[in-house]
């Protein structure tokens, strides 16, 4: 696997796997088989981690056969090595620099995982534990590590900019990407109950601004930063029924006054203009473009101060 891969399954795959995991049972040996400038990193440690990269990989392509494809399987426990060389230096980085991890929200978001575990099924938190021999220390310092790796890539990323220029280039060299379908413009504000949904209508009806109360109450991370904005609707848009037909039933520049639940809650629904087929213009997507460009250039810069972090640091893998 490429490093920036390796790179990737720290920081994204640690919050999509716990949800996921399957049953393993663990060695518990406290044995080193690597190290990172002196700091040790344990067979324990390295089987509770290869347990999050296989169950993740299983649950995004498939059940592996481990007999009948042991490269792959070396590839994984390679990838999950480098995995923790690379929270080591982060962890050692951090340090260095005075970043200490955020343990209120570490501990919000192991709370947040034992509740959706336990809504799963009865006892649902602790059979996840059990079933795949992970325990607290360790669910907590990997939580803390992904902490770690977000305010250092915060800091070592802070200095990046996205000029108006590189905006307005991107947009002239890709204008195929803002094309948009023939339909009507939709804002919703999607909120957990009737009661939450009845709130902000009220808010609205007294002139509160739409994109505040979207930014403010909307449970959907998509559109919320957008103003509630969920793009061009049509009669072929794939959104769930109930939001679907009350969005087209709605006249342009109208607000529905009726909350419409659906599976993911109660939305709020206004409507903007009615646009026939064609091109976003540039301010309309000059935000979006601004962001995945500063997100784009960050990871660039983050993943390379991560690689040279390695060049320069004493790794010893004595699984080999």
């Amino acid at each position: 696997m490429h490093k920036k891969t390796h790179y990737l399954v720290l920081a994204l795959t640690l919050i999509l796997a716990l949800f996921m995991l399957n049953g393993c049972q663990e060695k518990n040996q406290e044995q080193t088989i690597g190290e990172v400038n002196g700091e040790a990193i344990t067979e324990k440690q390295f089987e509770q981690h290869y347990r999050l990269v296989l169950n993740y990989y299983e649950q995004t392509y498939g059940k592996i056969d481990e007999k009948k494809e042991p490269e792959l399987v070396t590839n994984l426990k390679d990838s999950s090595f480098e995995d923790l060389v690379v929270q080591k230096l982060i962890l050692q980085e951090a340090k260095k620099r005075g970043i200490e991890a955020d343990l209120k929200q570490v501990e919000q978001d192991l709370a947040f995982i034992r509740e959706q575990r336990n809504q799963l099924e009865e006892n649902g938190y602790q059979k996840f534990m059990d079933d795949n021999g992970f325990d607290e220390e360790f669910l907590k310092q990997e939580w803390i590590t992904q902490n770690l790796y977000i305010q250092l890539r915060n800091d070592v990323t802070s200095e990046v900019k996205i000029s108006e220029e590189e905006c307005q280039a991107y947009y002239e060299e890709n204008k195929d990407v803002f094309k948009h379908p023939a339909g009507k413009e939709i804002f919703h504000i999607l909120v957990e109950d009737e009661d939450k949904a009845e709130e902000v209508l009220a808010q609205l009806d007294k002139g509160d601004s739409f994109s505040e109360l979207a930014a403010e109450y909307s449970i959907d991370p998509g559109s919320r930063t957008r103003g509630g904005d969920v793009g061009v609707v049509n009669e072929d848009t794939n959104f769930v029924e109930p939001f679907k037909e009350a969005a087209l039933k709605l006249p342009p520049g109208e607000l529905l006054t009726t909350p419409v639940k659906s599976d993911y809650g109660y939305h709020i629904i206004k409507a903007g203009e009615q646009l026939e087929e064609g091109i976003w213009p540039y301010s309309k997507v000059q935000a979006d473009i601004q962001a995945a460009l500063l997100m784009s250039k960050q990871d660039e810069v983050f993943n390379q101060f991560l690689e040279d972090l390695r060049a320069n640091a004493e790794i010893k893998d004595y699984r080999k």
